[in-house]
């Protein structure tokens, strides 16, 4: 383990760019052979990953060698979508000059959801199976997202987490990725992408559309646009109210509970399209909707499966013919299990294969696309937008990572530049530090934010 490294990322206040959030020195103080590279973008409509490739592949691959560095892997495999040929082909320039120290190798995958899946990638770009409620660790593999390991190779040069690189699509005026600094709101965030413009063709005006924070199966809708970009905010998708997605995304977990109980035929369509379940996973969607309908005493072995729920959205966004949630269900049941401090005792199993049907199941974004009613979007290009916007104001939050929020560490009143720490992690907590965006000086310190005005 390279300490120095561990205390630079530590100190950068580096977090999973991927969604998770989670502390990336935790990570990098772990010892794997083989550290993967997830640049398979799950989500549709994404392309801030494939836009960081193409135009930092030098700095990424970088990363990926200091990676390697603290974790003693020795091999890095970087996967990516056959589709991206810039981004593969600005890595095979970045890794050429590592060709003689390390083993690198590009894993071209087809575009196919969800591929960014950790458990999925693994098995994917090593033929390793993670264990039920396992991690990649265990099966000797280091995943980082391409943002992560761009900000890995800045953070050995003191350059603290500040911007994100995000996807702005769907109906605006002008779809790019773009930088933006942490805190910036989502307002501000669309205006410099033109705000929100209908299509010409379309009666809509911009109240008709809903912001999807992320994707458009992984992200949740923004309750206000005054809501701030966080280090894990991959994209803003504007979309219209009566789009598919939105509906899904806005409907309450009681009412999809209460649709599941009321209408699930046990058709096994959500079963036969579990990315978990196809890897060989205890994992059945169907029985559970059937155990909960019937009242089974809990906690049964079909209940508690639902720890094993990687919360894709499949089953309800594509397999379920009836616009059912057996997630709603696992989401709920997960909540319970924890109220309750229900140990795992059961859900651990090592010895399981992929199911035989598996290559022929994996659902294609193309059709993924199509059942989301996002046709109209998937040929937009969000090109590199390299401008240095700067916002007159940010909200920064102390948690924007698994663990313990980050502590403040500034008054009102201070005086601070991009960069400069204003939150740390809590002594013996997991957790992420937290820096200035913006230079200007900070006007309110809460419990959850810091705002800073330029």
């Amino acid at each position: 383990m390279d300490q120095n490294l561990v205390k630079a990322v530590r100190a950068a206040g580096v977090v999973g760019a991927g969604g998770a959030g989670f502390p990336t020195h935790v990570k990098l103080a772990s010892q794997v052979d083989t550290v993967i590279v997830n640049g398979v973008e799950c989500d549709p409509l994404l392309q801030c990953d494939q836009r960081l490739m193409e135009s930092r592949a030098t700095e990424m691959v970088r990363g990926l060698q200091l990676a390697m560095q603290a974790t003693g892997a020795e091999r890095g495999i970087l996967a990516i979508k056959k589709g991206y040929r810039g981004a593969a082909a600005a890595l095979r320039r970045a890794i050429e000059p590592w060709r003689e120290k390390l083993d690198l190798s590009i894993l071209p995958l087809e575009s196919r959801y969800p591929a960014g899946d950790e458990f999925v990638l693994v098995y994917e770009a090593t033929g390793r199976l993670v264990p039920e409620t396992g991690l990649p660790l265990q099966v000797g593999c280091l995943v980082q997202n391409v943002q992560t390991l761009f900000n890995i190779a800045r953070a050995t040069r003191g350059a603290a987490v500040t911007h994100r690189l995000l996807t702005i699509a769907g109906a605006v005026a002008q779809p790019k990725t773009l930088w933006v600094p942490v805190g910036t709101s989502i307002r501000e965030t669309l205006a410099w992408a033109g705000g929100i413009q209908p299509p010409r063709w379309s009666s809509r005006t911009p109240e008709d559309y809903a912001v999807v924070v992320g994707g458009p199966m992984m992200g949740r809708v923004a309750p206000d646009l005054d809501e701030p970009v966080t280090k894990t905010t991959s994209g803003l998708l504007v979309l219209p109210h009566d789009n598919v997605v939105v509906r899904y995304m806005t409907r309450s977990r009681t009412s999809w509970v209460r649709r599941g109980i009321s209408t699930c035929d046990q058709c096994r369509d959500c079963t036969v399209l579990c990315p978990r379940y196809l890897l060989g996973h205890d994992l059945q969607p169907h029985e559970v909707m059937r155990a909960i309908n019937y009242g089974l005493a809990r906690p049964a072995d079909q209940v508690t499966a639902a720890l094993l729920c990687c919360e894709c959205r499949l089953c309800e966004a594509y397999a379920c013919p009836l616009e059912l949630s057996p997630m709603a269900y696992y989401v709920s049941i997960k909540q319970e299990l924890r109220e309750q401090q229900w140990v795992n005792e059961v859900h651990k199993r090592t010895d399981f294969e992929p199911h035989p049907f598996r290559e022929y199941r994996l659902v294609p974004t193309h059709r993924l696309i199509a059942r989301l009613g996002l046709t109209e979007w998937q040929d937009q290009v969000c090109a590199l937008d390299e401008s240095d916007h700067r916002p007159s104001q940010v909200t920064i939050p102390l948690q924007q990572h698994i663990g313990a929020p980050a502590i403040a560490e500034v008054s009102v009143g201070d005086r601070v530049e991009v960069g400069d720490r204003i939150a740390h992690i809590p002594e013996g907590k997991l957790g992420a530090n937290v820096h200035a965006s913006i230079a200007g000086k900070v006007v309110r310190v809460t419990e959850t934010t810091i705002e800073i005005r330029a």
